[in-house]
């Protein structure tokens, strides 16, 4: 009896579970297909052109020729110390206006700092920085020594 009993739930349960199953694919194939609209489709069709590498050395080139042509170099101390350097560290906002200038160590040269400071003050305005450029993260490095013309 109890076999009979275990045939019986086997049998009603797989008959559910085949019921079951059709009733469920009819629902899945119900569903209608979903596309894309086009212009969505040409959207992720479109990939955004690499950036281009920007040669900051050649802009940091640039911005040291425009402050040099303004540098009244010091030559008898050039003379006696050939070493002698100061650099300094120039921030410029987007258009390339000196906003403040740093220095790390000076030259021990009061008349040398005071000509390279001069040539900054000058220019005033470097070459417009690249479109990256973060005013209160990037600077520019300037060395004023014997060879700076």
């Amino acid at each position: 009896m109890v076999t009979m009993g275990l045939m019986m739930v086997v049998a009603i349960g797989t008959s559910t579970a085949k019921a079951d199953e059709s009733g469920v694919e009819a629902m899945l194939d119900a569903i209608p297909e979903i596309s894309a609209p086009a212009a969505e489709a040409e959207a992720e069709e479109k990939k955004p052109k690499p950036a281009e590498a920007f040669d900051l050395d050649a802009y940091f080139e640039q911005c040291r020729a425009a402050v040099y042509t303004h540098f009244k170099m010091p030559k008898k101390i050039a003379k006696k110390n050939p070493d002698v350097e100061i650099s300094f560290l120039v921030s410029i906002d987007k258009q390339g206006y000196i906003l403040g200038v740093t220095t790390p160590k000076r030259s021990g040269y009061r008349a040398w700092d005071a000509a390279a400071l001069d040539a900054l003050n000058e220019v005033g305005q470097l070459p417009a920085p690249p479109s990256f450029w973060n005013p209160t993260l990037n600077k520019v490095l300037i060395p004023f020594n014997a060879e700076s013309k």
